[in-house]
């Protein structure tokens, strides 16, 4: 395992899931949340679990790079586009998936979650495997 360019590759997708998902919640989905706060912790409790959130992220960005390498075939962005799907399919769908069983949240929501949940972790994957690759000679 190339060390260096592994913390790299996790800094840069944890730095991207983090500004991904304040796109997609904040900025796109934002008013869809405001309009059912009574499914939502009060935003002053919000506030004060940010650091699990970030520290979430965090563990996401290297376990998800970790286990990238653990496969790792030098295929190319392609490899990292499939390593997302499968990431996606085994552990982002099946969580909101079984969420939605769960927690009384709209439908609505729980689409928008898939399918930002799967643009996320394709294009960490890309990411990551653009950035783990070996340099060329």
């Amino acid at each position: 395992m190339n060390t260096g360019r592994y913390v790299l590759g996790s800094l840069v997708c944890f730095i991207f899931f983090l500004a991904f998902e304040w796109v997609v919640h904040s900025l796109i989905l934002g008013g869809w949340y405001q309009q059912r706060m009574d499914l939502l912790r009060p935003e002053d409790q919000m506030a004060a679990f940010t650091f699990w959130m970030v520290l979430g992220f965090l563990i996401l960005a290297f376990g998800f790079c970790y286990v990238f390498l653990k496969g790792y075939e030098r295929k190319g962005i392609g490899e990292g586009f499939r390593y997302g799907l499968y990431v996606w399919f085994a552990f982002a769908l099946s969580h909101v998936l079984i969420n939605y069983a769960v927690f009384p949240w709209p439908g609505a929501w729980v689409l928008a979650w898939i399918i930002g949940a799967l643009v996320m972790m394709v294009i960490g994957g890309i990411i990551f495997a653009a950035i783990y690759k070996p340099k060329s000679a």
